[in-house]
């Protein structure tokens, strides 16, 4: 009796929160051309109605891919591939890339859109009109009137997009070469020669130990343009691009390794870093556009769909030199630098360590010291992978 009388309240509590979830939780009718019923899809109201997009793939297209340990989902919207990520706001259709005003959340295994910051965002992109009735709790698709739109094209296209998520090419690129031999250390030491030598390292160990395609943007002493080496990237279906380098500073007591992703400028030490990678384009001609603001706030939209992926590998990279170099680790930061800008993968920017501190440029100049920098990109590599959800 006395147990009953202490869980009551409780059950009373449990009950409540019931009739609130189930408030809360409604469905929306989705109506085709000539007002035929094409289903029903989950609602959340919050401040605003979220819609179930894993129910809008199955009643508009042919079903949602999902990738469970990234939380994306893709589905397909009058025959545009739509992307999403959770806790991002960010929408990705035929890769082009949009913002909401709200992100996207995940609820037992369904992910819910803001309903109008979503159908706004299809219109803009050259989806037919639609109306949405709050009163009726219904969506209007004038232009669909079946529920599976080309089903044998929205499966290959669905295939094609879980394919390419992926790991089968890394794409690693030495930095500076030829004409460009980025900094040179007191002994004369220069960093294009470091950044390939430790490449060719880390493609042996990949290619010995992995069953992932590795390539190289130069595999010798050439010059490169920098927008070139992620154009070359891109056409390689790269999965991941990793560019090396050895910095350099006016102090000759800096030193440490550190892994930079593309991104905003947040402080002095970063914008001097980028700068100096990017004085390169100085040896490119007039021809090369520079980077602005305005371009390095849209790179960084760009690759909103996989910065995660980016400071994933970032962080791992910076944990498997901590563990093998006795050096400072100077942690994941983010700077503007072109090389990167361009790149439709994960991407990062590794600076091995200051050529220009005595010390450091003395461990860079050893054969030893560059194979267990090579090391450690490889296992955090190795890492990397078995985040992601290649099955």
């Amino acid at each position: 009796m006395k147990l009953l009388i202490f869980l009551r309240p409780i059950i009373s509590i449990f009950f409540l929160l019931s009739i609130v979830l189930a408030t809360n939780q409604q469905t929306m009718t989705i109506i085709g051309a000539n007002n035929t019923l094409l289903g029903k899809a989950d609602i959340i109201k919050k401040n605003q109605y979220y819609i179930s997009l894993n129910d809008i793939g199955e009643i508009v297209g042919n079903g949602s891919f999902i990738n469970d340990k990234t939380e994306k989902i893709v589905i397909y919207v009058q025959g545009m591939k739509v992307k999403l990520s959770n806790n991002i706001s960010f929408i990705v259709i035929d890769d082009k890339t949009y913002q909401m005003k709200s992100k996207l959340f995940k609820t037992n295994k369904q992910y819910y859109a803001p309903i109008d910051d979503f159908f706004n965002i299809l219109l803009i992109h050259g989806a037919e009109k639609y109306s949405i009735d709050y009163n009726k709790m219904s969506i209007s698709l004038n232009s669909i009137n079946q529920k599976i739109l080309n089903p044998k094209k929205t499966n290959t296209e669905l295939t094609k997009e879980k394919n390419k998520w992926k790991f089968n090419t890394i794409i690693i690129d030495p930095g500076h070469g030829g004409k460009d031999p980025g900094a040179v250390g007191y002994r004369g030491t220069k960093e294009k020669d470091i950044a390939l030598d430790v490449a060719k390292r880390l493609e042996k160990k990949i290619s010995k130990n992995m069953n992932v395609k590795t390539i190289l943007t130069r595999d010798e002493d050439i010059f490169l343009k920098l927008g070139e080496r992620t154009r070359f990237a891109n056409e390689n279906n790269g999965d991941l691009f990793i560019s090396i380098h050895a910095n350099a500073a006016e102090d000759r007591r800096a030193s440490g390794f550190e892994t930079f992703l593309i991104g905003p400028n947040r402080n002095e030490a970063a914008v001097r870093v980028a700068a100096r990678e990017n004085a390169a384009l100085e040896l490119e001609g007039s021809s090369t556009t520079k980077l602005t603001d305005e371009a390095l706030i849209k790179a960084t939209i760009a690759q909103a769909g996989f910065a995660s992926f980016s400071e994933t590998f970032a962080a791992l990279v910076q944990e498997e030199m901590g563990k093998r170099i006795q050096s400072k680790n100077r942690g994941v930061k983010q700077a503007g630098f072109y090389v990167l800008m361009g790149a439709s993968m994960p991407n990062v920017l590794i600076e091995l360590g200051f050529i220009s501190n005595p010390s450091e440029e003395k461990k860079l100049k050893s054969s030893k010291y560059r194979d267990v920098l090579a090391t450690s990109i490889y296992r955090a590599i190795e890492k990397y992978e078995k985040t992601l959800d290649t099955n």
